[in-house]
Parts: structure tokens; C-alpha cells; sequence
């Protein structure tokens, strides 16, 4: 069953699943979608044509969808699209797409926004992702699926940040950050070693983590004077790669694509 406050405001186009609870001074736009099981705590703005999936968490102040940051643009056309199962802590923020990068915010499923969060327009968010107190991710970011973002971390627009990737509090990536590793810093946000717990936990083979331990020391313990470049020519040449190393190596050749390591910054506009 549906419970709805009475300080709630809920415009008549919003279409509400089962035993969704709306709390007290929560705004639902005009059009928008909010799956079976969904709570909004209090305080709640989720903006017109809004699309929210099943059993996700609202905490108060949350505010969904509302107009990108960017100068000018004010398209009231583009799309937020939230899957099941996320939580989304106090005073989080999420602005819907723009014309020109796409006009699709998309965040999956099981993910957790900590206190204060911002996600910027266009973004991607695949799933199982945490992301710390106040985290600020720049507009045509995307963060792959099993990325830990600790508290207060930033990064520049554009920027990937791969898969099981872990980074320290308080640093801040202007460049895509590879898969699998650990991260920490500002100017430059500097890869120190694999995310050995991160893996373990999600329950990778000795033999992926050896190899992804091994990948490392040829990438970032480099010697001779090797570049990045001959660094992976280097792993690709010895054939039948982990599955695990094979796609740090492709998305550090993605990455390199851009003079400041930007791989999604090739599709701007």
C-alpha cells in the first residue's frame, strides 16, 4: 500500500508503484516514474520525468533530477534514469543529461551515495558502486561497476573511473583512473598498488590477483626508461592475458587515446 504524507506534494501525472511511502514535504514533478518499494524520507525533490526503478532509499534533502549545471542549458527534455535498489544519504544530489552529452543521467543498480553527494549531468554510474561524504563527480563521468570513492573525493568532467578501483579520502582525478587498483592524491591522483582487498572480497582468483599484481609492476614499477605505451605493448606480447589484466590493458589504451587521459572527452559534443 501506498502511504503519501500530507505535506507532500505529488503532481497528478506522477505515476507511483506498489507500497511506495512518500514522507513528509517531499515535491514529486509532473511525470515522473517511482518503482514498487521506493521510500522518500522528507524533503524529498525528485524533478518532472524522473524515472526511479524498485526499493530504492531517499534520505532527507535528496534532490533527483533537477536542472543540469550547466551555463545555459535549462532543456527540461533530458532524462534522469535510476535503477533498483540504490541509497541515496542526506542532501544528495543528481542532475539530469544535456542535449549536447547525450540528455541521459543513469545511475544501475545497488549503489550507495553517502552524505552530500553530487553527480553531475551526463553521468554514468554502473553498479555496486559506494560513493563517500561529499563526493563530487564532474559532468560525462562515468564510474564503473564495484568503485569505492572515499570522502570528499573529486574528479575533473570526463573522467572514468574503472571497475573495483579504490581512492583514498580527499583526492581528486583529472584523468581516467585504470581498473582494479588503488588511487590517492591531487595533481596527480597517483595509482600506489592494487585494490587487493576490494578483490579479495568480491572473491577474485589468487591466480587474477597474482596477474593483476604482476601487471602492475610492469605498468607503474617501470624501469629502462619504458614508456606507458611500451609498458603494454610489453603485457599484450605475452599472449593468453588474464581476462582481468586484458581489460586493465585495454582501458589504459582507451585512456591514452586523450592528451590528458580523458577517454570520454573524444565524444564531447
Amino acid at each position: 500500500m501506498t502511504k503519501i504524507a500530507k505535506t507532500a506534494s505529488v503532481d497528478g501525472t506522477a505515476e507511483l508503484g506498489d507500497n511506495v511511502i512518500i514522507g513528509p514535504g517531499c515535491v514529486i514533478g509532473s511525470g515522473a516514474v517511482i518503482g514498487e518499494g521506493c521510500e522518500l524520507k522528507a524533503n524529498v525533490f525528485i524533478s518532472g520525468g524522473v524515472q526511479v526503478g524498485c526499493n530504492n532509499r531517499f534520505f532527507a534533502n535528496c534532490v533527483m533530477g533537477e536542472e543540469p549545471q550547466s551555463l545555459g542549458c535549462v532543456e527540461p527534455d533530458t532524462q534522469l534514469i535510476i535503477g533498483d535498489n540504490n541509497v541515496f544519504r542526506e542532501n544528495v544530489t543528481l542532475n539530469r543529461g544535456t542535449p549536447a552529452g547525450g540528455g541521459k543521467t543513469v545511475v544501475g543498480n545497488h549503489n550507495y551515495f553517502m552524505i552530500g553527494s553530487h553527480l553531475g549531468h551526463d553521468c554514468e554510474v554502473e553498479d555496486k558502486t559506494v560513493i563517500g561524504n561529499y563526493s563530487q563527480i564532474g559532468g560525462h563521468g562515468k564510474i564503473e561497476s564495484n568503485v569505492w570513492l572515499s570522502a570528499f573525493m573529486g574528479t575533473h568532467q570526463f573522467v572514468t573511473i574503472g571497475r573495483y578501483t579504490f581512492t583514498s579520502g580527499r583526492s581528486g582525478a583529472p584523468h581516467d583512473l585504470p581498473p582494479y587498483m588503488r588511487a590517492s592524491g591531487t595533481s596527480p591522483c597517483v595509482v600506489r598498488g592494487i585494490n587487493q582487498t576490494g578483490l579479495e572480497r568480491a572473491d577474485f582468483s589468487m591466480a587474477s590477483i597474482k596477474s593483476l599484481k604482476e601487471a602492475y609492476r610492469c605498468l607503474y614499477r617501470r624501469r629502462n626508461g619504458k614508456t606507458m605505451v611500451e609498458a603494454l605493448a610489453e603485457l599484450e606480447a605475452q599472449g593468453d592475458l588474464d581476462e582481468h589484466v586484458r581489460y586493465l590493458v585495454e582501458f589504459l589504451k582507451r585512456a591514452g587515446q586523450h592528451s590528458q587521459g580523458r577517454y570520454r572527452e573524444l565524444f564531447r559534443h
